[in-house]
This record gives C-alpha cells, sequence and structure tokens, in this order.
C-alpha cells in the first residue's frame, strides 16, 4: 500500500453500520464515518453488490458481441456487452465465460482479464472485472433469466466506435470495458 494512502485511511474512522435493506442484488448499509482531522462525523451509506463482469467477445472475423436489453434504470433498450454478477465463490474469468454463454450462446478458445474498476468508490466496495474471450463461435441457445429479453448482435469495431460516437452505446462500464480492449490492441 502507498504511504500517502495508509496515512488517508488512519485519518478516517469507520464504525460498524446496519443493513438497512437487503434485496437479490444489493444490500444497504448505514453506518457513521468520523474524520480523526476534523472531529467531524457523518452517517455514509454503503451499496453492497457482487462484483460484476463485463464481456468483450471477439469473433474469429474480428466482430464484437454485443446485446441489446431493456434496462429499469433507464426505462429504454440498451446496447451493450454481455456481462453480469459473479456468484458467490466463483472467479471473475469462469463468471465472465459463464455469463458470456448464457446471454448469448457464444463461448470462446481463450479468455482472459484484461481489467478491474471500481464502478462508484463513493458509495459501493464492488469490482467490474473486463473479460476478453476471443474466437467465439455459437455454440448454444442463450440460457436467459426469467426476466431477461436479449438480442445478440455482431458489429465490427469501427461500427462500435460509431455507435459510441452518437450515444447509442452509452453505458458507462461497456464504455470502460471497450477502452480495456481498445488499449490492449494498441
Amino acid at each position: 500500500m502507498d504511504k500517502n494512502q495508509k496515512e488517508i485511511d488512519e485519518s478516517w474512522e469507520v464504525q460498524p453500520g446496519k443493513v438497512v435493506l437487503k434485496t437479490p442484488v444489493v444490500t444497504i448499509n448505514a453506518g457513521p464515518v468520523r474524520c480523526k482531522r476534523s472531529g467531524r462525523e457523518k452517517e455514509f451509506f454503503l451499496f453492497d453488490f457482487p462484483d460484476w463482469v463485463n464481456i468483450v467477445a471477439i469473433t474469429s472475423e474480428q466482430q464484437i458481441v454485443l446485446i441489446r436489453q431493456f434496462r429499469y434504470g433507464t426505462k429504454k433498450m440498451e446496447i451493450e456487452i454481455p456481462g453480469g454478477m459473479v456468484n458467490p465463490g466463483e472467479n471473475p474469468l469462469a463468471a465472465g465465460c459463464r455469463e458470456l454463454l448464457e446471454e448469448t450462446g457464444y463461448a470462446g478458445n481463450s479468455a482472459r482479464i484484461i481489467g478491474k474498476v471500481c464502478p462508484n468508490p463513493a458509495i459501493q466496495r464492488n469490482a467490474c472485472y473486463t473479460v476478453l474471450v476471443e474466437d467465439v463461435k455459437k455454440v448454444a441457445d442463450p440460457a436467459l433469466d426469467d426476466m431477461e429479453d436479449i438480442e445478440c448482435l455482431l458489429y465490427s469495431e469501427a461500427d462500435v466506435r460509431q455507435l459510441i460516437k452518437t450515444g447509442e452505446i452509452d453505458h458507462g462500464l461497456v464504455l470502460n470495458a471497450l477502452m480495456f480492449y481498445d488499449d490492449l490492441k494498441g
């Protein structure tokens, strides 16, 4: 750990919190946090999500596998890359391969983690991993969850860039994953 990081961490006192809401996808905790330097204290809320994965899946023809699905938050259909939650006891790489197969029916020959971010460190402590799966092929029908209605799409890298420029792809974590992929290619 960086010396400055340790000094900052030691200047804050975080008390145990209490669960204020528990759902299948998030637990919200509330607890007091005190700044030792100023003496100020305030109740903070922590949205405790499981870790997530986003999958950049590339066919042998260099097509990117995208999905279109309804998102309750925006109340509209969104174009994204496959992704989902990491199950308890599951590693992010396995979760990425599982989610890709479940949502699209695609699987690949090689998979690796190419990035990790903290979605919102102000109120969350989970991570979102980007998994790159190459040489993917359609091997099965999707096995969608009860409330999933996903359309699978294949786009060239140039077309994906255009979808980003026009705002058709505007999901922050998806954009981040595509940036990891773009950086990897150089």
